[in-house]
């Protein structure tokens, strides 16, 4: 395998399904695999990948819609898992006694080297066990993973700060979710501070921790339901209207996709091979 700088594929993103692939130099890891194991191999065939040569999954928590193709995938490929205490004891129930799978356990503040990655997991306020977020560096370069959080926290944003790329939950439009055919109960868990991101909350973070360095924007996590796609574009977008013009004309707000994977990309939102366009 050539060498290579930070690169990375969103593979799926939204309520049906969730995994993100990153890589550098020999280095390759998986987070999440929400999606079945067909999907994640067509994903993988779709961006010029092998499978066979993952290093690892990172799995950021129990819901279904991240760890859905969990189990077929490491029945499949022997592949260490790396995840929190609390989402090991919600998933440790997948695999039959005789496959003695373990786990890395990992935990927030506590930074921890994987091949040629730096990783910083950090706490998110979603309704989970002990939900993760990730700052990702590579030689110079940080990718922030930050989908499924009701709120950002300050000190999320003092660990986004500055990242090259960011692949960042617009879950939903307000309107949308408030005039929209889902109950109360489930509104309001979405609404809530162990919900999901809006479409305005996700500009606003962003406004406060894009810099100069940052180049590219991928928005995750869209609901089917309560969101469209040029609705999150366009939201995110407006509320980033007072950055610098430098920094927002230079900006690439980027879409991801339920059902195909974005191109292989460097965090400059350059495509590193052509077998897709965005």
């Amino acid at each position: 395998m050539n060498e290579t700088g930070l690169q990375f594929s969103v593979l799926a993103s939204g309520s049906t399904g969730n995994a993100v692939y990153v890589q550098a130099g020999a280095s390759r890891i998986l987070i999440d695999a929400g999606v079945g194991i067909r999907q994640l191999q067509s994903a993988f065939r779709h961006i010029g990948i092998s499978m066979d040569h993952l290093d690892a999954v990172i799995v950021t928590h129990e819901h279904s819609d991240h760890v859905k193709g969990l189990a077929s995938l490491l029945r499949k490929f022997s592949v260490p898992i790396y995840t929190s205490q609390g989402t090991w004891h919600k998933i440790a129930t997948f695999w039959r006694d005789e496959e003695q799978v373990t786990a890395q356990i990992i935990q927030a503040d506590v930074p921890f080297s994987l091949g040629e990655f730096v990783l910083e997991p950090f706490a998110l306020s979603h309704d989970a066990e002990e939900p993760l977020g990730f700052c990702i560096r590579n030689g110079g370069k940080k990718l922030v993973l930050a989908t499924d959080l009701g709120y950002v926290s300050d000190r999320i944003r003092t660990l986004a700060y500055g990242a090259d790329a960011y692949i960042l939950e617009a879950n939903h439009d307000l309107e949308l979710l408030r005039t929209g055919p889902y109950p109360w109960h489930l509104k309001r868990r979405i609404l809530g501070d162990k919900g999901h991101l809006s479409n305005d909350s996700a500009g606003d973070f962003l406004c406060d921790v894009v810099t100069d360095k940052t180049e590219s924007v991928f928005l995750a996590h869209l609901s089917q339901e309560n969101n469209r796609p040029e609705l999150a574009q366009r939201r995110v977008s407006e509320a980033m209207a007072n950055l610098p013009k430098a920094i927002e004309n230079r900006l690439g707000i980027r879409l991801t996709y339920p059902d195909h994977p974005t191109p292989l990309m460097t965090p400059s939102g350059v495509a590193v091979n052509t077998n897709l366009s965005m």
